[in-house]
């Protein structure tokens, strides 16, 4: 059942279907991984040429649940690369398989990692791993930009 797959919740999962709710990064990273499949292609961003580019601002813009985010990795990556305009407060803590890593390109975050809270500034980056609940937000009311990226289990080193 794609619910415990993704611990994302039937309702959810519905809402989400049905084009009520907009998904957050999160919850697109913990389908695509369900699927079996990169977020570009989940996004249907394919491409055929042997190498992924993306141009300074010509990248699919997309609307999501925590802002507007553009993907910028490949189909065939075992790494999600993407930049998020944060301009929503924080969204429900999430939790998924692998690492993740960002960077705060523009403005401030808040981050909670499990019980922590954590303000980043423009520069700031932070390497967590995934299964730890977290979530974000702008720290001021202006809308921040990340660059997020992430990596499956199975794609990682080991420690």
């Amino acid at each position: 059942m794609l619910s415990k797959k993704t611990e994302i919740s039937a309702p959810h999962l519905s809402r989400l279907e049905k084009g009520e709710r907009q998904p957050s990064i999160g919850a697109l990273l913990q389908l695509a991984r369900a699927y079996g499949m990169s977020l570009s292609q989940l996004v249907e961003e394919d491409r055929e040429a042997p190498y992924h580019l993306i141009r300074a601002r010509t990248g699919a813009v997309h609307e999501g649940a925590d802002g507007t985010y553009t993907v910028l990795s490949g189909p065939r990556t075992g790494l999600t690369v993407v930049q998020v305009t944060v301009a929503q407060p924080k969204s429900r803590s999430v939790t998924h398989d692998g690492q993740e890593w960002l960077q705060v390109i523009e403005g401030s975050i808040s981050l909670t990692l499990g019980s922590e809270e954590l303000n980043l500034d423009a520069g700031d980056a932070i390497q967590f791993d995934a299964s730890t609940p977290h979530s974000l937000g702008p720290s001021t009311k202006e809308p921040a930009r990340i660059l997020l990226v992430s990596a499956a289990q199975s794609d990682q080193l080991p420690h």
